[in-house]
């Protein structure tokens, strides 16, 4: 049987997702969805597929509904960027 290349652990239930595995966090684990740890994975993984920089943290901001600033400060302090 070959490995899903689209399927992840999910990191809180360990159940084996496929994409989109970040709807899967946000409905069954919501209080984990909402800290900013998820940031970093979500950016990892935007950036894994090809986005640039800037978009990333567009697209986080906003599902977020932060500004775009916090995502990116929050990411440097944490080494990310």
């Amino acid at each position: 049987m070959s490995k899903d290349k689209d399927a992840r652990e999910c990191p809180y239930c360990h159940k084996i997702i496929r994409r989109p595995y970040w709807v899967h966090i946000q409905r069954k684990h919501s209080a984990e969805y909402e800290k900013n740890e998820t940031w970093i994975q979500l950016y990892r993984d935007y950036e894994s597929m090809g986005m640039q920089k800037d978009m990333c943290l567009m697209v986080i901001s906003e599902l977020f509904n932060v500004s775009q600033d916090d995502v990116e400060s929050y990411l440097k302090k944490t080494n990310v960027l």
